[in-house]
């Protein structure tokens, strides 16, 4: 039998169809040998033949292929025998007793046949016959100790050995339901309960006759399997860069979304929040930036295309990144941002296990802008005009604002009154069983969380059903899965509260709507947040169905097709409604508004798979052929109502339009049908897409030393005119394991030892629309683009086509490159991965700016090239201290990113314009460079006098500063032209981390466990835009805190400028001065738990009860002076620039899990 990693009942993947049917045979055979044939049994095992595809096998690995090719366990002392003991076998295919002697021959081990059992033990001065005693020793007078050993998920352990640790020889082994009887023990006697594949464990009794145990999975003893596109392949055959995600400490994570769960836990795997808002999205990048658009993974879950988002983490069963080409090749134009494949838990052969899992979180904010108080905000507005006044001409100065000079007793702290403390709750239940033939899982999952900011909620319902049927030569495997979200986010803008002025009330009931506002004393005008946050109502609901089945068909043990079909549909409902109020003065809700937007995306995707595994001798051959075909639609539909009409009549002879109000009964009814009367307004649209795709992999293996893998997809799609639709995607790999060659030490620290090599070849149209290689027609009956047919009497806006056709318009393809090195040493105490990665996007998708005499729209065009490279690191280590557990995870990657190409050697692609989408671009994407690298004015600290601006001139004796003054920054002329303009600016850094590294502590003490997730990102830079928008000192805005340090000539040491109106000097140019390093250690979570002892929980009737503490992102060590250093962005086009973001929290958890 082959040990999972995560699923250790019957010793197998459940994923592995094949081995399913297998292990469904073993469990019939054991049941009837143990009733009706006992003594044929002990001859069929001698007899028993069995194929070996290596001559060069350890003990625990020739174990493994007795109890998977035939129905018998083999239980022993693992304190007596070595598993990691090299066996030279002769034969390739031979007597299950031959083989046993040519292990053991010449060692005090010896064997016996008992029953199913095949029993190795220590023999110095006993017959070969009393071996079998340790099954019988049981029987001895004394003590009598009961007890059920099971694996973490609560499932029974068939064969588990249980022995006197004072006397070796005394012992018995689990039944099938996992129990076991030993007596004859002293009432202090030690046990020694040990498995293939499982970590041993040793409990002293003092005094206890019943003991409950779980076992858990020794993963570096297992020959474990592990999903690949389409397939499972050994780990110790993988040629390609796949990491496994260990999912034990992905769930002790608090968090409902796996991807979010994924921080920190694989290199090479970059996950960043949107912000700290419920509900916010995640952003996962693994190897760097493909691509200008979306570099999300591809995600597979049980086979298909999913929603990560839309699977707890309590349900997985396994997770593999997929990173390199050879790994990712088999899923073509889709996977050129990697692939993560997911696989769900499934039901077991036994009684129904129920699993209840829940956890309480508070949080709060991390941190937040520190902003001026009133009589702060007063003193530095003063500060701004009378700076101004002492250099402006008379006919230009500015006279004082009242509310600079005024008293109020008004100290609003906007903040604090839009802030809360948050609270998450989550519940899931999960029950899983089988039968012979079937198994089930089915779960349901609930969170609902309360922001840390008002009107900010989430909540979301997700159930899921799995369930696994075999008759005869067929297997089903179906799922289902629904998941309803309602997120809530607030309703008025950041921006918005950041600037209000603290002078300004909250409530004011002299006001229109009872809120204060902006009008009087000169206040800077703004927007009262808390008007627009009780006035305005939005929700944003979605509805996720998915369901698949696939049927597979075994010919034989090695052949087999299997045929699958997939849905999976979205309907997302939208809802904003405005009753007519006021919250600025200026920009006043008028009429009543409501607007409903209604959109529903499908996919259909259908696949056929033909497997074939085989062994011939010392050749393995693992082949598969197969198609696909995706269809997906998407329309929706946008309808909107405002409570006016335009109302048409003539004065003085004159055609005079006004607008008046009309529907609307009550403002507050927030139906479309409600605004009967008034303006309506509309859009939609909808859209196809197909993608046929036609595949093949090829793995062999000789001798369990060499690997060869070779990949190849064929996809069409519907995105590309008819001269590039078709697309190719091949890939090829290549290992060598070197600890099982004849020249290779026995005696050695290094247990495991493989190099790989690969080249792939993926594509990528997920940045391409639907229909850019087409000429599409738009119609507009505005200035901009507008086209009127008719005359004048009887006009009609027409249609035109603003773009040309391009039937070349092509795949982006991502060449990949990989070297490696998997090993395991010191009993495989540590094991880790070393990898160095080369890839190279071409034909990139880029905009290419026409002038605007062209008359057309710029086009999309294959222009673009970029490389990126690194080095990944994965270390792990672990071992035991008696009965002290522990662990050391450590994985560090890094990565050089660089722009080749662009339409042209001197393009410039700009990320967002700070200042209002059109100024103040810190960004620029430039050839040779990082994409969205910092292009920055350089600044030469501050000016101290009037005599160092004169002495600040260009070569020919003219000011290069000619509108600065003392306290303003001192600019540089970088390239030396005698002017200071965008040709000065520099290349400063990049918001791409070079290093990140991440530790994982983990360890457990009778009952007890801690965990500990350490992370850090290194090498980059942030550009602090907050910093920008609140620290200008030219404007109507509060500020930051850091004003009051801005100069004065009685404080000349420091480096904020000066504060002045309409800052004359350009101090908010994009420079250096809004540059800051990035670097951070964070504590990502800290968890303590405990597990109730094992009489407690025989008392109450259940398998496991856990109870822990966890919090999360308790502290960050960081230089950077804005809220947080780890965010993400939309476009990669902006990274590292912090603008507007929600601030991230620090939850305090408190959580149970309970198995009966």
């Amino acid at each position: 039998m082959k040990i999972n990693t995560s699923s250790n009942h019957f010793l197998v993947k459940k994923s592995d169809l094949k081995d399913l049917l297998k292990i469904m045979k073993i469990s019939l055979v054991l049941l009837f040998a143990f009733t009706f044939q006992m003594v044929a049994v002990n001859s069929y095992a001698q007899e028993a033949v069995i194929e070996l595809n290596s001559n060069n096998l350890t003990i625990g690995q020739l174990i493994n292929e007795i109890e998977k090719q035939t129905d018998y366990l083999v239980v022993y002392s693992s304190r007596e025998v070595n598993t990691n003991q090299k066996v030279n076998i002769q034969k390739s295919s031979d007597k299950v007793s031959t083989y046993l002697d040519e292990a053991f021959t010449g060692t005090d081990i010896r064997y016996e046949f008992e029953n199913n059992y095949i029993v190795l033990a220590k023999r110095a001065d006993q017959n070969a016959s009393e071996i079998s005693n340790l099954l019988k020793s049981s029987q001895r007078q004394g003590v009598t100790v009961t007890g059920t050993i099971k694996d973490t998920d609560g499932w029974p352990i068939i064969g588990a050995t249980v022995v006197d640790a004072g006397n070796l020889s005394h012992g018995t082994v689990s039944d099938y339901d996992g129990n076991f009887s030993i007596s004859g023990l002293d009432e202090n006697a030690v046990l020694q309960i040990s498995y293939v594949g499982m970590k041993s464990q040793e409990i002293t009794l003092n005094g206890r006759t019943s003991i409950n145990i779980v076992m858990e999975s020794d993963t570096e003893l297992l020959d474990e399997i592990v999903v690949i596109g389409y397939g499972t392949l050994r780990k110790s055959d993988l040629t390609g860069a796949i990491s496994s995600v260990d999912m034990n400490e992905l769930g002790k994570r608090t968090t409902t979304n796996p991807a979010e769960a994924l921080q920190g836990k694989v290199s090479g795997v970059n996950v960043q929040r949107a912000g700290g808002n419920a509900g916010s999205g995640v952003q996962i990048k693994i190897r760097g930036v493909k691509t200008f658009g979306n570099n999300n993974p591809l995600y597979i879950i049980d086979g298909f295309p999913g929603d990560i988002d839309n699977v707890n983490p309590q349900d997985i069963e396994s997770m593999e990144i997929l990173k390199d080409g050879a790994a990712a090749a088999i899923y073509g134009s889709i996977a050129a941002n990697g692939v993560v494949l997911i696989t769900t838990k499934s039901g077991k052969k036994g009684a129904p296990v129920v699993e209840f899992n829940s956890f309480l979180s508070h949080t709060e904010v991390s941190k937040s802008l520190e902003l001026l108080n009133g009589p702060e905000y007063q003193q530095v507005h003063k500060l701004m005009y009378d700076n101004w006044n002492n250099y402006a001409s008379d006919n230009n100065k500015v006279t004082l604002p009242p509310y600079v000079t005024n008293s109020y007793n008004v100290d609003t702290d906007w903040q604090d009154a839009m802030l809360r403390t948050g609270l998450a709750q989550n519940y899931m239940i999960a029950i899983r069983g089988g039968a012979e033939n079937s198994n089930y899982s089915v779960s349901y999952n609930r969170l609902d969380e309360k922001g840390i900011f008002l009107g900010n909620e989430f909540r979301h319902d997700n159930a899921r059903a799995r369930l696994n049927l075999t008759k005869g030569i067929f297997n089903v495997d179906a799922n289902i899965g629904f998941k309803y979200s309602n997120s809530n986010q607030p309703r008025y803008s950041l921006k918005e509260m950041y600037m209000l002025s603290p002078l300004v009330p909250i409530y004011d009931d002299s006001q229109p709507s009872g809120y204060g506002l902006t009008n009087s004393d000169g206040i800077p005008n703004n927007r009262n947040v808390m008007a627009d946050h009780n006035f305005r109502d939005y929700s944003n609901k979605r509805f996720n169905t998915t369901s698949n089945v696939g049927i597979t068909v075994n010919f034989t043990d090695w052949l087999n097709f299997r045929t699958g079909y997939s849905y999976r549909g979205e309907h997302e409902r939208t809802m904003w409604h405005e009753p007519n109020y006021t919250a600025d003065i200026r920009s006043r809700r008028e009429y009543p508004y409501h607007e409903e937007y209604s959109g529903y995306w499908e996919e259909q995707i259908f696949d056929n798979v033909l497997s074939f595994n085989k062994k011939f001798d010392k050749h393995s051959l693992n082949a598969m052929v197969g198609n696909s075909i995706t269809n997906e639609k998407m329309n929706w539909n946008s309808v909107a109502v405002e409570g006016k009409t335009l109302l048409y009549k003539v004065e003085n002879g004159s055609l005079v339009t006004e607008e008046t109000g009309a529907g609307f009964l009550d403002p507050n009814f927030s139906t479309i049908g409600a605004g009967a009367g008034g303006t309506y307004s509309g859009g939609g649209t909808n859209w196809n897409y197909k993608r046929a795709s036609f595949f093949g992999r090829l793995n062999y293996n000789y001798s369990d030393k060499y690997l060869f893998q070779l990949t190849v997809r064929r996809d069409g799609s519907s995105k590309f005119g008819a001269d590039s639709r078709w697309g190719t995607f091949p890939s090829v790999a290549l290992g060598w394991r070197l600890t099982q060659e004849e020249f290779f030490p026995e005696d050695t620290f290094i247990d495991d030892l493989k190099l790989r090599a690969s080249w792939g070849r993926l594509g990528n149209e997920i940045s391409l629309g639907m229909y850019d290689f087409q000429a599409l027609i738009s119609t507009y009956n505005t200035k901009y683009q507008g086209y009127v047919k008719g005359n004048g009497e009887n006009p009609w806006a027409g249609s035109i086509a603003r773009s040309l056709e391009n039937k070349s318009l092509k795949w982006e393809t991502t060449d990949n490159r990989n070297i490696g090195v998997d090993f395991g040493m010191f009993g495989s105490k540590l094991t880790g991965a070393l990898n160095y990665y080369h890839n190279e996007t071409i034909d990139l998708l880029i905009t290419k700016a026409l002038p605007p005499s062209a008359g057309l729209n710029n086009p999309i065009l294959n222009v673009g090239k970029m490389r990126n490279n690194g080095v990944e690191i994965e270390l792990n280590w672990n071992d035991k201290i008696e009965e002290f557990n522990y662990g050391v995870g450590f994985n560090m990657s890094t990565i050089n990113n660089e722009v080749i190409a662009l339409a042209d050697d001197n393009q410039v692609l700009y990320g967002e314009g700070l200042k209002y989408g059109t100024e103040h671009f810190p960004t620029q994407t430039r050839v040779g460079m990082p994409i969205g690298g910092f292009y920055l004015y350089k600044t030469d600290g501050l000016f101290q006098s009037e005599a160092e601006v004169a002495s600040h001139v260009n070569s020919n004796g003219q000011l290069l500063q000619p509108d600065a003054f003392p306290g303003d920054i001192r600019f540089r002329d970088i390239n030396g032209d005698g002017v200071i303009d965008d040709n000065d600016k520099e290349y400063s850094g990049s918001g791409i981390p070079k290093v990140e590294a991440n530790m994982t502590l983990s360890a457990d003490y009778k009952g007890f466990d801690m965990s500990i997730l350490l992370s850090s990102a290194f090498g980059h830079k942030l550009y602090n835009g907050n910093k920008y928008f609140y620290e200008g000192m030219n404007s109507g805005s509060n500020f930051l805190k850091t004003t009051l340090d801005s100069w004065t000539p009685q404080n000349t040491n420091t480096s904020v400028p000066r504060a002045v109106y309409q800052d004359p000097n350009g101090n908010l140019k994009e420079s250096d001065r809004f540059l800051e390093n990035g670097d951070f250690v964070r504590m990502r979570q800290l968890q303590l738990g405990y597990s109730i002892s094992d009489n407690l929980t025989e008392k109450l009737s259940v398998e496991r009860l856990r109870f822990y503490i966890s919090g999360e992102n308790l502290f960050t060590v960081t230089s950077y002076s804005g809220i947080d250093p780890e965010f993400s962005r939309a476009s990669v086009l902006n990274a590292g620039v912090d603008r507007h973001i929600y601030p991230f929290t620090r939850s305090y958890t408190v959580g149970v899990q309970l198995t009966f």
